[in-house]
């Protein structure tokens, strides 16, 4: 049965939509949470869940003193508010 689950998930993974009258068919089932959490990109790495709340690490390379720049340039390109002075 779990076979059936990851392939459902995988199906969901590869953001293949599902025609409508099969979402509803498996409407609130186990088959429709694993197509769901691989369409939503769900997925566990060494134990650590990742998903939409919390992403998966895109560049873990590069330095702090890159993460400090790309963070002053985004800063820089809003305009001026008085509530972030």
């Amino acid at each position: 049965m779990t076979s059936i689950y990851h392939r459902a998930y995988l199906h969901g993974y590869a953001r293949q939509p599902a025609p409508r009258w099969l979402r509803r068919f498996i409407a609130r089932s186990e088959i429709h949470r694993a197509w769901l959490a691989g369409y939503l990109g769900f997925f566990e790495s060494d134990g650590v869940a990742y998903g939409p709340a919390y992403p998966y690490p895109q560049f873990p390379d590069c330095d702090a003193d890159e993460d400090a720049a790309a963070t002053q340039f985004v800063d820089e390109g809003f305009p001026y508010h008085p509530d972030r002075a």
